[in-house]
């Protein structure tokens, strides 16, 4: 008789549960209201990402360290593509002489928004005897994304140049 009971009871709580679960998902108004809920949110942050995310292509940030690590490239080319690289040309024309007895290259890898006219991209700085990860950021001025001063001056300071 206890197992009897304890059947009809587990089947009488199975019921109950079922009805309720349907009773919930039939419920025109939770579903909606859940949807929209869920459709608003998802809308709300691609809209965000969309605003804040700049125009930036990885290829676009290669070409700007492909000439800065060019030891063919002119000190005017290199002031080119580093921020207030006018203002670094000295060092710039040292650097020159670094990559003629040292070459280094570098790779953009994955780029991340700081904010509309800066990013920072993970950048593989390699030279003879290996390389290293290393984030480079990058501004846009005048509409060309350029390397930031310090990120220019914290790759020169490898070679033991300053900015200063």
């Amino acid at each position: 008789m206890t197992k009897r009971s304890l059947r009809v009871t587990g089947a009488a709580a199975a019921l109950t549960l079922l009805t309720a679960l349907t009773g919930c998902s039939s419920d025109d108004s939770d579903d909606s209201t859940s949807d929209a809920t869920t459709t608003t949110a998802t809308s709300t942050t691609s809209t965000t990402s969309a605003a804040a995310e700049p125009a930036v292509t990885v290829e676009q940030l290669q070409a700007q360290v492909d000439v800065f690590f060019d030891p063919a490239a002119t000190t005017e080319q290199r002031a080119a593509v580093v921020e207030n690289g006018t203002d670094r040309t000295a060092v710039l024309e040292q650097f020159t002489g670094v990559l003629a007895g040292y070459p280094l290259t570098g790779t953009v890898g994955e780029i991340t928004i700081v904010d509309a006219d800066t990013v920072t991209a993970t950048t593989e700085v390699a030279g003879p005897h290996g390389g290293a990860p290393m984030p480079l950021t990058f501004e846009q001025i005048d509409g060309t994304w350029v390397i930031a001063d310090e990120s220019a001056c914290s790759v020169l300071s490898m070679g033991r140049l300053s900015c200063e």
